[in-house]
């Protein structure tokens, strides 16, 4: 199954390195923070990646086109030009990552559909953002996703209350919420977590056009037809959105305390 990952953020609150680089490659410890991202989905064996570029993309495609000279040990002889000689092996060696150019200005349905042509023999595909982690159970989700049978599934997470915030109930999404609308103790509050799983019908929702949101618009109309269904996940969760967050992830990582790259 692939997986579509969300790649066109520019982090703009992110003062320390959003003014020069894409989201997507905020560095967490060694790596980029869609490295990590990456390295969940292939802990469960998912490593057929679509990376929806924007801001910057140029830099996420030199990153993975020089993947074994930017993360392994290399002799370069400078004598001989690029040439270089690999000493040591990286443990990706089973990914396929397909760099798709969904422009700058897209919104994430939008991002979505323009991947649509390298979907398009599969039934069920995941997608994510490149600044989310979690140690959600990828396994469960799948299944969780297949027996409700709807369009889509999203994973719920409970953070403090913020825009966008989901109304729940029996593991389907019924509205957004806002004060004047929780009537019932049977509802439950989540917010989109990301590590999503959508049937190929979702893309009858979406449309190529810049303005197309997922996380709005898409949504409603799911919602309004009964196809969005929440996976409770309340495990490790965290969104790279501040600076705040950034030190919050990059201490866990120096801390060897990475709880997404742990089954």
């Amino acid at each position: 199954m692939k997986v579509v990952i969300l790649c066109g953020g520019r982090g703009i609150r992110l003062a320390q390195q959003s003014d020069y680089i894409p989201k997507a490659m905020v560095k967490l410890g060694h790596r980029p923070i869609v490295w990590h991202v990456m390295k969940r989905y292939s802990l469960f064996g998912f490593n057929e990646f679509i990376l929806a570029l924007g801001y910057k993309g140029e830099m996420i495609r030199d990153f993975f086109a020089n993947y074994d000279l930017y993360t392994g040990d290399v002799r370069i002889e400078l004598s001989k030009g690029d040439d270089f000689e690999q000493l040591s092996r990286h443990g990706e060696s089973e990914w396929k990552i397909t760099l798709v150019d969904t422009g700058e200005a897209a919104l994430t349905g939008s991002r979505i559909a323009r991947c649509k042509k390298y979907l398009d023999k599969e039934s069920d595909f995941m997608v994510t953002y490149a600044d989310c982690l979690a140690d959600v159970n990828l396994e469960k989700l799948l299944k969780f996703h297949k027996k409700n049978k709807k369009i889509a599934t999203i994973s719920g997470v409970v953070p403090p209350f913020r825009i966008g915030e989901l109304l729940v109930k029996k593991n389907l999404a019924i509205g957004f919420y806002n004060a004047a609308n929780v009537k019932s103790h049977l509802i439950e509050r989540y917010i989109n977590g990301g590590f999503m799983v959508f049937k190929s019908q979702v893309f009858s929702y979406l449309s190529p056009f810049n303005e197309c949101m997922l996380e709005t618009e898409v949504f409603e109309n799911l919602i309004k037809d009964s196809q969005l269904a929440i996976y409770p996940h309340h495990g490790f969760w965290r969104w790279l959105d501040t600076d705040r967050d950034y030190l919050f992830l990059a201490d866990l990582v120096d801390k060897n305390k990475s709880h997404w790259l742990q089954e």
